[in-house]
């Protein structure tokens, strides 16, 4: 207990002296009701829905400042906490620390404490009071502000400056009130990053999304599609297709852009890698599409699946906006890159007659006809 506490007012002793708000000795104030960061946060959202950029950057920044009045007020409460002998001797233990609190009649304490454990988990602070002073020093940046501020200085063209502003907000993202928008950033950072030129962090940051596919980090399932690929027959495609379904679809355009990268580059690999999760991704929306238009709908065959989506223009607009058609034929380019020329072929076809794009057809065609080189090698035609 006693190292546990030795090692909580070390971490005290650093922070507090790095803290601005300490200058001059004053006591922080606590922000009062109806003032809260959220409220001029919200002002600022609808600022920048109607493009009245000033105003959003004006109440953005302000919503950043009472945030850390905010931060600033909640380490204060907590660290007068330290001053009880009976909260020293609780050590750093959460579990221990609360009840002491409760008994003493820490009230704001315990609501600090409260708030956070319900926002990011319990998990997250491993019962540790030491890590709630570490969470507020991160609380202290508001995440959604620095997101917004990062969206503006985009669209007026100051892309270095969007680029911080939005790094620092993934640094803070368990922050996010809403956890999922993490994924909006993480697009906007990579989108960011490739029109800057800088494709290490564009990957750097694509990759992010696509990590948390549970099918792309298990091995076992990757794997399994490449024996499948490795088949190299009519009967392989049949088979790759019906036995794999992904309905998580959020990492669907990160696996598209970066195999259009891994493509440019010639890492057949990862263009492989991609293309194949993507494919399957994208069977897996448009048949859960059509399931919901068709009754009693089942699965006969890519081609049969791409031949219904012929019939919805939304379904075809949907598919060239977001580079579906060409997956599959990106896709098919892939397995030929892999030497695996059967599968290839054989996808081609079904391709040049079933995409509903005509575009993409005749790209499937043409490689049919003319082949592609690999290797120095024309593959792929008959």
């Amino acid at each position: 207990m006693k190292k546990s506490f030795v090692k909580l007012c070390a971490f005290l002793s650093v922070f507090f002296i790095s803290v601005s708000f300490a200058a001059g000795g004053s006591v922080p104030r606590k922000v009062q009701k109806g003032q809260e960061a959220w409220r001029s946060f919200k002002k600022a959202q609808n600022a920048f829905e109607s493009n009245d950029y000033s105003k959003a950057i004006e109440y953005a920044e302000e919503s950043r400042q009472i945030r850390m009045q905010d931060a600033a007020w909640q380490t204060y409460i907590l660290e007068n906490t330290l001053k009880k002998s009976k909260v020293r001797r609780a050590g750093d233990e959460l579990d221990r620390v609360i009840p002491e609190l409760k008994e003493l009649g820490f009230n704001d304490a315990l609501e600090i404490i409260n708030t956070h454990l319900e926002k990011v988990g319990a998990a997250y602070f491993n019962n540790s009071y030491a890590k709630v002073f570490d969470y507020i020093h991160i609380y202290a940046n508001y995440t959604e502000a620095d997101y917004l501020l990062g969206k503006i200085y985009r669209l007026e063209g100051e892309f270095g400056v969007a680029l911080n502003y939005m790094k620092k907000a993934y640094d803070c993202a368990i922050n996010l009130d809403v956890p999922m928008e993490k994924y909006d950033l993480l697009y906007d950072l990579a989108s960011l990053s490739y029109d800057l030129g800088n494709y290490d962090d564009f990957e750097k940051y694509s990759l992010a999304i696509v990590v948390d596919n549970e099918y792309y980090s298990d091995e076992a399932f990757m794997r399994s599609l490449k024996r499948i690929i490795d088949m190299d027959s009519q009967e392989a495609v049949d088979k790759f297709f019906l036995l794999y379904r992904c309905k998580n679809d959020l990492a669907l355009k990160a696996l598209i852009d970066l195999s259009e990268i891994y493509k440019a580059c010639g890492e057949s690999d990862k263009t492989l890698k991609c293309t194949s999760l993507a494919s399957i991704i994208a069977v897996s929306k448009l048949e859960n599409i059509l399931a919901q238009r068709l009754n009693d709908y089942e699965f006969f065959g890519i081609g049969d699946l791409l031949t219904k989506c012929q019939r919805y223009p939304d379904i075809v607009v949907w598919g060239n906006e977001n580079n579906i058609w060409k997956l599959f034929c990106n896709f098919a380019e892939a397995v030929a890159y892999n030497g695996k020329i059967f599968f290839a072929r054989n996808l081609l076809r079904i391709l040049s007659e079933d995409e509903p794009e005509e575009y993409w057809r005749k790209y499937a065609s043409e490689l049919m006809v003319n082949g592609l080189i690999v290797d120095g090698n024309i593959r792929i035609e008959e």
